[in-house]
């Protein structure tokens, strides 16, 4: 019997209006009573994921910033802490490439210098605890992740030659073709997923996940039912149990509308 449920958030849950379908409170109420833990997985700071599910948030797990912090509710679980001097390593590659737009992320906020104040309206899709800051020498807080953006949607292009340069201890994925995260190494969504099962003693074969993009990669690789989007890239479809209507067509909620019809077991 299924007992955990991860879902990454763009591409998958989320519809082409980065809206999800108001009929998963229902669904949401329904894992619930067959004591099915759901769990969201995106790149999206923590803070947003918790403020768009509210009034459910307490009885969700976020695995928040492409796998690098985790919590249950409002209880903060484990942050994957970047060392400082491969953060300022990493800074230093970045800023080579004028046109991109990076943020600083940290398990207290999220932070952008203010010469980038003009990218506030993309700083809201993902963020509401941002501050803008003069240099992020200034930061104090534990750093997990640097999100960098690319307004010309190149970033593919920029990945080997970013790749070369970082720190061995540090690694680079992708979300579309605008984002790019740095994050240590070992960081990932499959990571935190994993730390979630021993923490909440549910075995992989108990687990289901879906997602479209390559930082959910190692998340399908957590749990025996993965599934991939129809919209998903096909390095996902190649490796997932099984395919789901695209996220358009609320591919997720027709599968845990199918779980919930045979009482939280796979047919």
């Amino acid at each position: 019997m299924i007992k955990l449920v991860a879902t990454d958030m763009d591409g998958t849950f989320l519809d082409s209006k980065k809206e999800f379908d108001p009929k998963f409170i229902d669904i949401f109420h329904e894992l619930n009573k067959l004591h099915i833990k759901f769990v969201v997985a995106s790149g999206q700071q923590y803070y947003r994921l918790y403020q768009r599910f509210i009034p459910m948030s307490e009885d969700i797990c976020f695995i928040a910033e492409n796998g690098t912090f985790v919590a249950m509710g409002s209880q903060k679980l484990f942050a994957n802490e970047i060392r400082r001097d491969l953060v300022n390593q990493a800074i230093d590659i970045i800023e080579k490439t004028p046109r991109l737009f990076m943020i600083m992320c940290g398990t207290k906020a999220a932070y952008i210098e203010k010469k980038y104040q003009s990218y506030e309206y993309e700083v809201k899709k993902y963020y509401c605890m941002y501050e803008f800051v003069d240099s992020f020498d200034e930061v104090d807080d534990e750093i997990i992740k640097l999100a960098i953006y690319d307004p010309d949607y190149n970033i593919k292009e920029l990945l080997a030659d970013v790749l070369s340069q970082l720190p061995k201890e540090l690694k680079t994925v992708t979300s579309g073709n605008e984002w790019m995260d740095i994050t240590n190494k070992e960081a990932n969504k499959g990571l935190s997923m994993t730390f979630l099962e021993e923490y909440l003693g549910v075995h992989p074969d108990e687990a289901m996940a879906f997602g479209d993009q390559m930082n959910d990669y190692e998340l399908l690789k957590s749990v025996k039912y993965s599934y991939a989007m129809d919209n998903a890239v096909d390095e996902i479809k190649d490796i997932a149990y099984g395919i789901v209507p695209s996220n358009i067509e609320q591919g997720v909620l027709i599968k845990l509308e199918e779980l919930i019809k045979n009482k939280g077991h796979i047919k």
